[in-house]
């Protein structure tokens, strides 16, 4: 039989374990007003949210629908989203937790009737840091998982303005280049330069500077 301290500090861990998980959901509220959402768009990170949606004037009962861009019909809607109660006027609902991944969703209702308002799931972008030094990268190699980065490269003593070339393994002639990896300025001596945006899909690219004369290292995406 467990004693009252060993009970006392169970739930006090299972709190603690709740309000965890609890907070690591965001909520995201929209009012619906006549023929209307007062938000007309929303950009997302992924992850796990919930709905809470009001009726400011409208009176009769609402809902919400949260579907796939281009995929609208009942049987692609995403059912968590649907609100848990009709949302009569001067009240709100919310609905279950809705995970979002990547990609262009719609959110309406049908029953105000409201246009169809975009909302964007984006991948976070993460940044990678490279150095040159005179003639190499210190980094040997990389391995990323696929997603959306950004290159940030610094030139540690090379008395030249340097670059930077990514490209898919086997095809490194210039028009084979992933433009948007070239660093935005050149990178002088003590500096560093970052480059776009680049979405990376799995598979085995090269990464190398023709200004440093470097050879040409790997980079895996899985």
């Amino acid at each position: 039989m467990l004693s009252s301290k060993t009970f006392s500090a169970l739930i006090a861990f299972f709190f603690v374990l709740s309000s965890t998980i609890q907070a690591q959901v965001n909520k995201v509220v929209l009012t619906q007003t006549p023929g209307e959402f007062t938000i007309k768009s929303l950009t997302l990170s992924p992850g796990d949210y919930q709905f809470e949606i009001f009726n400011d004037g409208v009176e009769h009962d609402l809902g919400f629908v949260l579907a796939p861009k281009g995929k609208t019909n009942q049987e692609n809607h995403i059912k968590e989203a649907y609100v848990t109660t009709p949302i009569k006027n001067g009240s709100s609902s919310t609905s279950k937790v809705v995970s979002l991944t990547a990609g262009t969703y719609v959110y309406f209702c049908p029953l105000n009737p409201t246009d169809q308002y975009e909302l964007i799931v984006e991948s976070p972008v993460k940044k990678v840091l490279l150095e040159q030094v005179e003639g190499a990268f210190t980094q040997e190699s990389l391995t990323l998982e696929a997603g959306d980065y950004q290159f940030e490269v610094s030139n540690n003593g090379v008395e030249r303005d340097l670059g930077f070339v990514l490209a898919p393994k086997g095809k490194t002639a210039p028009k084979y280049h992933i433009k948007e990896a070239y660093v935005t300025t050149p990178i002088k001596n003590g500096s560093s330069s970052t480059s776009k945006v680049v979405s990376l899909k799995p598979g085995k690219y090269v990464y190398f500077c023709p200004l440093n004369k470097t050879k040409e290292y790997t980079l895996t995406v899985k």
